[in-house]
């Protein structure tokens, strides 16, 4: 008797693993034919998938090769698609002992590229939105059931509400500021329990947050700026997800991140370390390898699986929506071999396309490796185009936040020569991560103007935060620096958005923002002048941007007090103008009599010149 209920018992068992395989989830969820990525890698998730084969039954979509990985709600499977292969649905059909299933799979026809993946360059401005905090469209999602971090607008690291309908109302708003691109913090799904509301740790890398809208949502958005002339760069993390992603109670591989939950290091944040010969090897990977917070797993690029999932899935994300670039969050945590190959699959697909890389480091000397081109010696090299210009940062902070001398900035620009293509950088007075420009100043209007000034007229791809064209102060921490935008949730006291809800401080600043952002549209030397500058004397600072025949000086006074300036060292630069239009006021200046101008304390001049040497 007891033989045969141990038989029963193993027959039960024999027969509970002996079923068909089962598919419930695809990535990516799509693809597109004519695609110079034409062999891609699906991630398959389900049950009962080890032991299976695949087949297609069309030569135009192949199954390739199906990867056995020892956890059986998990295979990986390669498919090529012909350059003959048509837009529509296709058959893959999964085969194991106990039976088959079949799933479905779609080839898409790819949208006209005509306005789309335009990359962006020195001709634009970037403007930065934390999308929880900008503007509240649709009141219906502020909270979903299956999300774990509900609206709190009284916390500093909760929920605030703001969502991409929000985004979509205000873009008139955006155009009619001057900016021309938008980077939006992370809007995929971040289903942490708390602080979920910046995007940084993504649960479902092909799904925007509920909370912000829908994946149709964000397409339309980036269709709706297009029209109006607005470019979209897509806020992007590779280096790590969120303690919550499903994959952690479920590792498709046991070396599918770099540690695991129990054992891993922390991210050593000096990236110093990555470019100096001498440093340990252990200090590299620490950098690489480390966990950049407890709740923030570490993937391992390293494996080819994670690898091929992280490209594809950015990929998708373009292809999707057309949008013109990716700022990537991060980048020197990243494995170094797999983010530059990153780099390349992105560039291949999307020639015109542009990347910029967050690599905070404040010396121009660590910073210039990282850019394509570079050439300094790394172990890898570099396929990114653009960084984030934190040592100019650094030099504007250094001058307006704690009063050091205006040849601070010129030192920094001297060391352009270190850079590839210096005029690709990012430069930025603050971000989502630093105190504001107007809280470093306590509100000085006139020191931000010069700030905004100094920011929008010298080389590189200026980018301000959202709020900085109205003041907005913000504090010390994130919660605070993030402030939601005056009239963005139904029901604020007033509107900042409208010329009537703005206080008379903001309107000076937001007209004065504006006025700048519409000369470096009207003149192209502004933005895209090749840049000759002189050392400053008594804390003015005097540079000149030309293209062809059109010449801009710029004259930046870092005294409290009006000064007069000498052109006189500049006359071989002022040859052939009688005069000097500022741009700002509209005032014509005779140069002959005396050769000098006046520029107010904390101010500056921003001259339009004509003729001259070339």
């Amino acid at each position: 008797m007891r033989l045969s209920r141990i038989l029963l018992v193993l027959l039960s068992v024999q027969l509970s693993f002996a079923q068909s395989p089962t598919v419930t989830r695809i990535d990516p969820p799509n693809w597109w034919v004519g695609m110079k990525t034409h062999t891609i890698q699906l991630m398959i998730h389900g049950e009962h998938l080890s032991g299976a084969s695949a087949k297609s039954a069309s030569n135009a979509f192949t199954v390739t090769g199906l990867h056995q990985i020892g956890n059986a709600t998990y295979a990986f499977l390669d498919v090529t698609i012909s350059p003959k292969a048509k837009p529509g649905t296709y058959s893959i059909t999964l085969l194991n002992k106990s039976g088959t299933t079949t799933v479905s799979f779609q080839l898409l026809r790819r949208e006209n590229p005509t306005g789309r993946y335009k990359g962006f360059d020195t001709r634009d401005v970037i403007y930065l939105i934390t999308p929880d905090r900008f503007a509240n469209g649709d009141t219906t999602n502020d909270s979903v059931p299956e999300m774990t971090d509900t609206l709190n607008r009284t916390a500093p690291y909760g929920r605030h509400g703001g969502d991409i309908q929000g985004i979509i109302n205000r873009l008139d708003y955006l155009k009619d500021l001057g900016v021309t691109a938008l980077w939006m913090n992370p809007m995929v799904e971040d289903n942490a329990s708390n602080a979920s509301y910046h995007g940084y740790a993504a649960t479902d890398l092909y799904r925007i947050d509920p909370r912000f809208g829908t994946n149709e949502l964000y397409w339309k958005l980036v269709g709706e700026a297009h029209k109006r002339g607005l470019k979209i760069i897509m806020d992007h993390v590779n280096n790590h997800i969120s303690i919550n992603h499903p994959w952690i109670k479920n590792l498709p591989t046991p070396d599918w991140l770099n540690g695991t939950v129990e054992n891993h290091s922390r991210a050593f944040h000096s990236k110093v370390e990555l470019s100096d010969v001498h440093s340990d090897s252990l200090m590299k990977v620490k950098a690489t390898h480390g966990w950049f917070t407890d709740y923030m797993p570490d993937l391992n690029q390293s494996n080819p699986f994670v690898a091929k999932y992280l490209i594809q899935s950015t990929l998708w994300w373009i292809e999707s929506t057309g949008l013109d670039g990716i700022r990537e969050d991060t980048y020197p945590y990243i494995d170094p071999e797999f983010r530059e190959e990153w780099c390349r699959a992105i560039l291949k697909e999307y020639p015109q396309f542009n990347i910029v890389g967050e690599v905070w480091v404040q010396d121009p000397v660590y910073l210039a490796p990282y850019q394509k081109g570079s050439n300094f010696r790394t172990r890898v090299p570099s396929n990114l185009p653009s960084i984030t210009d934190f040592g100019l940062y650094d030099a504007f902070h250094r001058v307006f936040a704690d009063s050091q001398s205006i040849s601070t900035v010129f030192d920094c620009l001297t060391k352009d020569f270190l850079f590839a293509n210096p005029d690709n950088l990012v430069t930025f007075l603050d971000n989502h991560d630093i105190a504001r420009i107007a809280y470093k100043l306590n509100g000085d209007v006139k020191r931000l103007k010069l700030a905004l000034t100094l920011l929008l007229t010298t080389r590189g791809i200026p980018q301000i935060l959202y709020g900085t064209e109205i003041g907005m102060m913000g504090g010390k921490d994130h919660g605070s620096l993030r402030a939601d935008f005056p009239g963005g949730w139904p029901g604020d006291a007033r509107n900042a958005f409208t010329k009537e809800g703005r206080t008379e401080q903001e309107n000076d600043i937001f007209d004065f923002t504006r006025q700048l952002l519409m000369l470096r549209k009207e003149h192209p030397a502004a933005s895209r002048g090749a840049l000759v500058h002189f050392r400053p004397v008594r804390e003015v600072y005097t540079y000149f941007r030309t293209l062809g025949n059109e010449r801009i000086m710029v004259v930046i006074n870092n005294n409290r007090t009006e000064q007069t300036i000498d052109l006189m060292p500049f006359k071989h630069q002022l040859e052939g103008p009688g005069e000097l239009l500022d741009l700002m006021s509209g005032r014509r200046m005779d140069l002959i009599p005396t050769m000098s101008i006046q520029i107010e304390g904390n101010g500056a001049g921003v001259f339009l010149l004509s003729g001259g040497p070339n």
